[in-house]
């Protein structure tokens, strides 16, 4: 979720019972065009319905509420402010901020010395996470949010599955075709790996991707759903372009160990994978 330091007063105001577009504009300062603009990206962003009423869901709730009893919380939580404090539920470095939601150093930095003037953080060496001593109805909203977000986003159907996004890309699946790139194991078929799925696999933005991105792709949704048919087509992939990669995780590991014969529990034997290859004619080892 990313909202507008205006959007934040606007939610604010409706927390607190202001819903008409002239109340609004008045209490804001702001002119009825403004507000009607804003409002109408709350409803595309589907945080509130028409007449402003708030969306009936847990995460919407829990914002509305802490906005009603904390003022002036929309410098903070504005504009990169909520997804960089979702990346910190918990204790996590700058760099695993910048790799979960793709914002900048500097982005994150100057976000963080907000959050430290209203003690919404605290921080352990070189880590930090939400200050839930002080801020317990901020970790709730953020947990609520990040349930919330790992089902729903405004950028794809609303029937697709999501296995990874950031601010600025994510992987998802649907059984329609879609104006979107096809990845993972629906982009096999263009390496001379055909195998069939009940879904399609789709990153977006749309761009073209590499071997790399792909095997990147497949992990991710492996990560969520590891059954063994999601392991073999993964192994196909990865064994037919190996050397190509360098790549560190641990179901490769896994994978490399199953191609020197060795059993590893809910992964699929030697055997089974290198019948399945001798299809695509390519070789384990």
């Amino acid at each position: 979720m990313q909202l507008s330091k205006t959007e934040i007063l606007v939610l604010e105001q409706i927390a607190n019972g202001n819903k008409s577009i002239k109340s609004l504009a008045k209490a804001l300062k702001k002119s009825d065009k403004q507000i009607y603009v804003t409002t109408k990206r709350l409803q595309d962003k589907e945080i509130i319905e028409r007449g402003n009423e708030s969306k009936k869901t847990t995460c919407i709730s829990l914002l509305l509420q802490m906005l009603a009893k904390t003022p002036n919380l929309a410098p903070v939580l504005s504009n990169s402010g909520i997804a960089i404090f979702t990346a910190m539920l918990k204790p996590v470095t700058i760099k695993n901020i910048m790799n979960e939601t793709g914002f900048k150093k500097t982005v994150i930095y100057k976000k963080l010395e907000q959050a430290k003037k209203r003690s919404l953080i605290r921080k352990n060496m070189s880590t930090f996470e939400i200050n839930d001593k002080l801020w317990s109805s901020l970790k709730e909203f953020l947990e609520e949010l990040k349930k919330y977000e790992a089902k729903i986003d405004e950028r794809i159907p609303a029937s697709s599955i999501i296995y990874y996004k950031k601010n600025d890309e994510i992987i998802f699946s649907n059984k329609e075709e879609l104006d979107a790139t096809k990845t993972a194991f629906s982009a096999y078929k263009d390496y001379k790996i055909e195998i069939l799925t009940i879904t399609n696999y789709y990153y977006l933005p749309k761009k073209k991707l590499t071997k790399k991105d792909i095997l990147k792709h497949s992990l991710y949704i492996v990560e969520k759903d590891m059954g063994i048919k999601n392991l073999i087509f993964i192994s196909l992939f990865y064994a037919k372009f190996r050397n190509e990669f360098k790549i560190k995780h641990q179901i490769l590991t896994n994978l490399d160990a199953v191609f020197d014969g060795k059993t590893i529990k809910g992964y699929p034997t030697y055997q089974e994978i290198k019948d399945r290859a001798a299809v695509y004619k390519i070789k384990i080892r």
